[in-house]
């Protein structure tokens, strides 16, 4: 359902790179906006204009040294991604 959202919004978006992350962050404070106020959200339209920006945002195969927007976020799969490093050392107590 998100996937089929994207697809109908994206003609709409603008025509250039910067016009759609413009209409695409214009459209997610109004979003924003609805849901704290509880009128007019849409949770579905909410999920597909962030998955717009996302495809925005993504570091182009052309760009090999990485610039670009990073994720640094340390989620549910971060201990497998190498984000999260202990900075203690853990010793057990001697009773």
């Amino acid at each position: 359902m998100i996937a089929a959202r994207a697809a109908a919004l994206r003609p709409f978006i603008g025509s250039t790179r910067e016009q759609r992350l413009a209409t695409l962050r214009r459209l997610l404070r109004q979003e924003r906006r609805a849901a704290r106020s509880g009128l007019g959200y849409d949770p579905s339209r909410h999920a597909a204009l962030r998955r717009l920006v996302a495809e925005l945002e993504l570091p182009s195969r052309s760009n090999p040294d990485g610039a670009g927007t990073s994720c640094k976020e340390k989620g549910r799969h971060a201990k497998h991604s190498g984000l999260t490093q202990p900075s203690f050392n853990f010793r057990p107590r001697g009773n």
